[in-house]
């Protein structure tokens, strides 16, 4: 195999249809409270009502420690895989897609920075986890693992149009080797994209450098949800504002004007609660997590398929409002789970980490 670009495989729109979903479970002590057996009823209704929808592959590490039999049910595969973390849609396979054939490229992960500011140590198991899962699927694979890249640093619209942020992907301990340029060339290279968007920013304190799944997703070829507090003396309300005025001049490739759909973060801000902090056991290889920081509670991090959207649900007055203008927009035409994810949050993401899509397709 050459490269998806020369091959012509292209980095499909996550909103088409997906042959199934994978997730991780949680298990990490130093991540996750009480080593993820709080999250992990989250992650149950999240999987449930996926599986409703399409096949949901559970990936179950040796690690896991608790009863996982509430897993059993229609439709969810459980399947033995090594992974350091549960964040499946930075440390899996992105899935590319030629008519009805798939691959997938594997890229180099690193914990979100290495020995720079990762998140923790070691991470081997996750930089494996793309074989392992090749092997599994069945599924042909570029390798490309000296170009370090997650699932949530990218967003594309399906015809061409990247999304991703200048606060991640040019970080120092990602791809300091290459330019801006030679990582927008490399971009296109691996995924098959023609133009690549660059927002400066993503939510304030999120500890992956600022991933564009929690600020801005593409809803459809052409319309872009934007995350934005109502607070304009909090630094979020700057980046997204500098977002939203890069957005409304942009246009796909084309030449079709983009649209921008605001969805307001929780005001004030969530934050670590004394109790959530306690039950995450500190570890000197891993990010301490403290009472009182700030969490990155946005309603991007939402999960799309075909007909469906798995939103999170934080328990504050902006989920309706959230809801609301999703269903608005979609007019009905996705069934919305809005699920209760703050102890996912707790662990540093939200609903689109712990998901990776599958496109329909044969393998």
């Amino acid at each position: 195999m050459n490269n998806p670009q020369l091959d012509n495989y292209n980095f499909p729109f996550e909103g088409e249809k997906h042959q199934g979903t994978i997730i991780l479970l949680p298990y990490r002590e130093d991540t996750w409270e009480d080593g993820g057996k709080v999250a992990v009823l989250e992650f149950l209704e999240i999987v449930k009502a996926i599986s409703k929808h399409e096949t949901v592959y559970l990936g179950k590490s040796k690690k896991v420690k608790y009863d996982t039999s509430m897993f059993n049910i229609p439709n969810v595969k459980i399947i033995d895989v090594e992974y350091d973390d549960s964040w499946a849609r930075d440390n899996t396979l992105i899935f590319v897609k030629k008519d009805n054939k798939l691959r997938a490229v594997d890229f180099g992960f690193n914990a979100w920075g290495g020995l720079v500011d990762g998140l923790y140590s070691p991470w081997n198991n996750d930089a494996s986890l793309g074989e392992q899962l090749s092997k599994y699927f069945g599924v042909e694979s570029y390798i490309d693992h000296n170009f370090i890249l997650e699932g949530g640093s990218i967003h594309t619209n399906g015809k061409g149009l990247l999304l991703t942020t200048e606060a991640c992907l040019l970080s120092k301990g990602r791809n300091i080797n290459l330019t801006k340029d030679e990582i927008e060339e490399h971009l296109k290279k691996m995924l098959n994209q023609q133009k690549v968007i660059w927002l400066p920013h993503g939510i304030v304190n999120d500890e992956t450098n600022e991933h564009v799944d929690n600020v801005a997703c593409f809803l459809d070829e052409t319309t872009v949800a934007l995350a934005i507090t109502s607070d304009k003396n909090d630094l979020q309300y700057e980046w997204s504002m500098k977002a939203k005025e890069i957005l409304e001049r942009e246009t796909t490739v084309d030449g079709k004007p983009l649209k921008v759909v605001l969805l307001y973060t929780p005001n004030p801000y969530l934050s670590l609660t004394e109790k959530e902090a306690k039950e995450i056991v500190p570890d000197k290889d891993a990010k301490p997590r403290l009472k009182g920081d700030r969490l990155a509670g946005s309603y991007v991090n939402f999960y799309m398929g075909h007909d469906f959207i798995i939103l999170p649900k934080f328990n504050v007055k902006e989920d309706k409002l959230a809801y609301d203008t999703l269903n608005d927009f979609y007019k009905g035409s996705k069934k919305i789970y809005q699920i209760e994810s703050r102890d996912i949050l707790v662990a540093g993401g939200n609903i689109h980490c712990i998901t990776m899509q599958i496109p329909q397709g044969d393998m």
